[in-house]
């Protein structure tokens, strides 16, 4: 895939990831993650947003893991 092809990828899922429920967020955190795991096979660089929003996505998954834990 063309590095033009990842960057307009990339766009559309950090909109789509901006405008979800924080549900959905965690759920698109896969897509992400393949996005990333692609461009760095290829050996396309991954902007430092990507990597910030993934580690983000990562907390988010984190803590809502814990949200529903009794006490």
């Amino acid at each position: 895939m063309a590095e033009q092809k990842f960057l307009e990828l990339i766009e559309q899922l950090e909109a789509e990831i901006e405008d979800a429920s924080e549900a959905t967020r965690v759920e698109m955190k896969d897509r992400l993650q393949s996005v990333i795991e692609q461009m760095q096979a290829e050996g396309v660089h991954v902007p430092q947003r990507l990597q910030l929003l993934e580690e983000r996505l990562t907390d988010e998954t984190v803590e809502s893991m814990f949200d529903n834990m009794p006490v």
